[in-house]
């Protein structure tokens, strides 16, 4: 599978597909971890299996169900939904005979942006031709919103055969109802979206700091091995770098803000500075998401709950795409 490239026609930087992390433990990959490429886990023991989340639409789903097949007898009779963004949830149809979990907060955010509203904007695509370039991959047609049947707050043991994992819900971060899945006996934790690596972070609930204390939750967990939402398997430095980047979209970003900079200016300001070409995230794919960042951070400093849903989310989006064409 390596020589195929992204959904968006990049060439790949890493592979697509099942990567074996552990045990009967696996991740799937979606180079390079753009947007709707996201990760997702294989978790295995005996006759039992458990998926960490599904994927954007239902041929991405299929295909990695399909390739799943090959490495695991049984279907996975457990879906663990990290959060609520689609790219990690509208599959969750084509398993819903299985047990899904979430976080509680998770589960309600997941109704606020459907997959008509995507669809939506999608049309819209048509018109501002980035936007439409980037949604050409996916396909949300017969996608029907299926939510998880059983929640938890803070954490939650669960059983793969003879092997026990655990929910840790570390939200609001990402979004704010994020999750991730910790698997002791191979030292992997499934991180999700509270990891972008190789990619810029984009935040939708916040504040930084709650992001920030989820990095710290995560590394506290003495994981040899991470499975981000985006971007490829990494260690504790990639992790630690991606914390770099947060503390310094925080004080930078943060005091652009407090100087009553609105936050497209603030992160073009930031972006097109001669500093930012020296810092080690100036490589990183889609700089101009930190658009939708200090969105959200300002949107929370005014004293919003939750995160940015509907018509703020897609005025944010286009904030991004228009910052896109300056860099």
């Amino acid at each position: 599978m390596g020589a195929e490239g992204t959904l968006h026609g990049e060439p790949a930087r890493f592979e697509r597909g099942f990567r074996q992390v552990g045990e009967q433990t696996w991740a799937w990959l979606q180079p390079n971890g753009g947007l709707g490429e996201s990760n997702a886990g294989l978790i295995a023991s005996g006759d039992h299996a458990l998926l960490v989340d599904t994927l954007w639409d239902l041929p991405l789903t299929r295909r990695m169900l399909a390739a799943a097949c090959d490495l695991v007898d049984a279907a996975p009779e457990t879906v663990v939904n990290t959060h609520s963004d689609g790219d990690h949830v509208w599959g969750n149809q084509l398993l819903a005979g299985a047990r899904i979990v979430s976080t509680s907060t998770a589960k309600q955010l997941m109704a606020l942006d459907t997959p008509a509203d995507l669809r939506r904007l999608k049309r819209l695509g048509r018109l501002i031709r980035p936007l439409g370039r980037e949604m050409a991959p996916f396909d949300w047609d017969g996608v029907e919103l299926t939510l998880p049947a059983e929640t938890f707050d803070g954490e939650m043991e669960l059983a793969v055969g003879e092997r026990r994992l655990r929910l840790i819900e570390v939200g609001p971060a990402h979004t704010a109802g994020d999750a991730v899945v910790w698997a002791p006996d191979v030292s992997v934790c499934f991180a999700a979206d509270i990891l972008f690596i190789g990619c810029t972070p984009i935040t939708w609930a916040g504040p930084l700091a709650g992001w920030l204390a989820a990095i710290d939750r995560i590394s506290a967990l003495g994981a040899t091995t991470f499975v981000p939402g985006h971007g490829p398997v990494c260690d504790r430095a990639a992790v630690d770098l991606l914390r770099q980047y947060l503390e310094w979209a925080q004080a930078e970003g943060g005091a652009l803000l407090d100087r009553g900079v609105p936050p497209a200016k603030a992160a073009a300001e930031l972006l097109l500075s001669e500093e930012f070409k020296t810092l080690p995230w100036a490589e990183w794919d889609d700089p101009a998401r930190l658009v939708i960042t200090l969105s959200t951070e300002r949107f929370r400093r005014d004293g919003g709950e939750g995160h940015l849903t509907g018509f703020g989310r897609t005025k944010a989006i286009l904030r991004m795409q228009r910052l896109r064409s300056k860099l």
